[in-house]
């Protein structure tokens, strides 16, 4: 049964998020800088019980920065050496769509088809040129501070270090530091299942001719996998409301295309349909960042579209590591809009007036 979401202007009442801490958005210096003992349960042993082979150290400004095993092949002929070279091309891209944003870490040390490990806080073992985001832990644990260090990436070595410890893709958080309970976009995230591209290609059109309806400007983005992403910029809501409003687009997307969508949220019921998915839009939620690359059977990246450019014979695994570069020199960031605070306002002021 599908959940009916409540009127959006009700929403801001009853939301309970949890009460921010401090934020800090500073490097932060050696002598400041504690490895903190590992609680229960962190994912910081089992990164940590392997001694990283073939240190290098680096300079990049004035910070120092360790890469490890760089050999050690992420795909069949790639090496980690290559991703790290593929974000430093685009760190340039990168970097506005992850300032000031806090994140989880998705640790892939083995490549891309072995374990992962989800880290949330840093429990001191940031670089020195790191900023860190405070929050209170909502769901306190034994062994655990009240309080979590999320990492956030406002520079370039600070992505590699990401990008050494393990980490194949970026996932930050909608909001920033400075708003960390509003959202500077809400999301709809389609995906596929087990449906065919084409369909999800369909499904996207019929989302555009929906935003376009409401005059909403978005912008849209392939997923790295084979879903795609849609941010309609917003700004002044919160996250309830960031996920009401999705949840209402998604609804009206499904009514176009009835036969090859869905809004079930239970897997076992979709058939092979795409789902129209509005739960990202969550307080602490990550989405893949533009360019990131994707844990994929093959270095896919999650990549901006021009909105012309979703018709058939659209690929997604057209744009990996080594295409990725020639569409930045001649179409720039097509995302670039995606911070514009002027298409968020007008973005708010329509969904206000409409819901």
């Amino acid at each position: 049964m599908r959940e009916v979401p409540k009127p959006v202007r009700t929403i801001e009442e009853e939301e309970n998020e949890p009460a921010l801490k401090t934020a800090t958005n500073v490097k932060t210096k050696p002598e400041n800088r504690k490895k903190l003992a590992m609680g229960e349960a962190s994912n910081w042993e089992i990164l940590e019980k392997s001694p990283p082979e073939d240190v290098e150290e680096i300079s990049i400004g004035d910070c120092e920065l360790q890469l490890s095993g760089v050999d050690r092949l992420i795909w069949k002929g790639i090496p980690k050496a290559r991703l790290i070279e593929y974000y430093h091309s685009v760190s340039k891209y990168m970097l506005p769509h992850l300032k000031d944003r806090p994140r989880s870490l998705h640790v892939k040390p083995n490549g891309f088809g072995a374990p992962g490990y989800y880290v949330k806080d840093m429990e001191g073992r940031q670089p020195e040129c790191a900023a860190i985001f405070r929050d209170e832990r909502r769901h306190p644990k034994p062994g655990k501070c009240d309080i979590i260090e999320y990492l956030v990436c406002n520079n370039e070595p600070t992505l590699l270090y990401m990008v050494n410890l393990g980490c194949i893709d970026i996932n930050p958080w909608l909001s920033r530091m400075s708003a960390a309970t509003q959202p500077d976009f809400f999301n709809i995230d389609l995906d596929p299942g087990g449906s065919d591209f084409h369909q999800v290609v369909e499904v996207t059109s019929a989302a555009k001719q929906v935003l376009n309806e409401f005059k909403l400007r978005s912008f849209v983005k392939t997923s790295g996998k084979i879903g795609m992403h849609i941010y309609v910029p917003v700004t002044g809501i919160r996250y309830g409301q960031a996920r009401a409003y999705s949840e209402i687009i998604g609804t009206q997307i499904h009514d176009l295309v009835k036969d090859i969508s869905t809004i079930t949220v239970s897997a076992n019921s979709r058939k092979n349909k795409v789902f129209i998915d509005p739960s990202q839009n969550d307080y602490t939620d990550t989405l893949t960042a533009a360019y990131s690359v994707r844990p994929n059977r093959m270095p896919t990246v999650s990549t901006p579209l021009d909105w012309k450019e979703v018709r058939n014979g659209l690929d997604p695994n057209a744009f990996t590591i080594d295409t990725i570069g020639r569409r930045l020199a001649k179409k720039g960031d097509l995302f670039k809009a995606v911070l514009d605070k002027k298409i968020a306002m007008a973005n708010s002021k329509i969904l206000n007036k409409h819901f």
